[in-house]
C-alpha cells in the first residue's frame, strides 16, 4: 500500500513556490530593462548637446571667418558666463547699409549668444581672440544635468572659464580664420 501513496504524491503540476520564483526572476528582467533604458537616455541627451556645441561652435567660426576684419581687430574677445541673461535686442547698425566690422561683431555675438542660449540653456562660452592674433580659442561650458564621477571636467577648471561643478561638460576648439 506504500508503494501506491507514493506514487499519489507524485507532482503533477506547477506549484506555488515555482510561480513565486518564476515571477521573482521576471521582475528583476524587467527592472534591469527600466534601468538600462534610463542609462540609455542620459547617453542619448549627451550626445545631442555635445551635437548642439559643435554646430554653435561652428557657427561662431563662421561668422568670425565672414568678419575676418573685427576678428583682428579683437572684437571678438567676449565672455559669455552661465548666469548671464541674454541680451533682450540684438544691437543695430548706424547705418543699415554699411556696418562697420565692429557692429558687425556686435550683432554676431548677440545672435550666437541666443542661439546657444536656446540650444544649452544652462550654458558659458570665452573666446579668446586678441587683436592681431592669428586665432580664435572657444570655449563652451554646457550642464549636462549629472555628475559622472563627482569630480570637475578639468576643461571647465581651467582659466578663464573656471567652472568647479561637475555637472558640466566643457570643449575647446582653437580655429585659424
Amino acid at each position: 500500500m506504500s508503494a501506491v501513496n507514493n506514487m499519489k504524491r507524485t507532482q503533477r503540476g506547477i506549484s506555488m513556490v515555482e510561480v513565486l520564483v518564476s515571477l521573482i526572476v521576471v521582475a528583476f528582467g524587467l527592472l534591469g530593462l527600466a534601468g538600462l533604458q534610463a542609462r540609455s537616455m542620459s547617453f542619448q541627451k549627451d550626445s545631442f548637446d555635445r551635437k548642439a556645441a559643435t554646430e554653435v561652435a561652428a557657427q561662431l567660426t563662421e561668422r568670425v571667418i565672414a568678419n575676418y576684419d573685427g576678428f583682428r581687430t579683437g572684437r571678438y574677445d567676449r565672455t559669455m558666463l552661465p548666469a548671464a541673461a541674454t541680451p533682450v535686442a540684438i544691437p543695430a547698425c548706424a547705418d543699415p547699409m554699411n556696418c562697420s566690422a565692429s557692429e558687425i561683431a556686435d550683432r554676431d555675438w548677440a545672435m550666437w549668444q541666443i542661439d546657444v542660449r536656446r540650444r544649452l540653456p544652462v550654458s558659458g562660452a570665452y573666446l579668446a581672440a586678441p587683436a592681431n592674433s592669428v586665432e580664435l580659442t572657444l570655449t563652451l561650458a554646457w550642464q549636462e544635468g549629472q555628475a559622472t564621477d563627482g569630480n570637475a571636467d578639468p576643461i571647465c577648471s581651467a582659466a578663464p572659464v573656471n567652472i568647479q561643478d561637475p555637472t558640466f561638460r566643457c570643449a575647446t576648439w582653437v580655429v585659424h580664420p
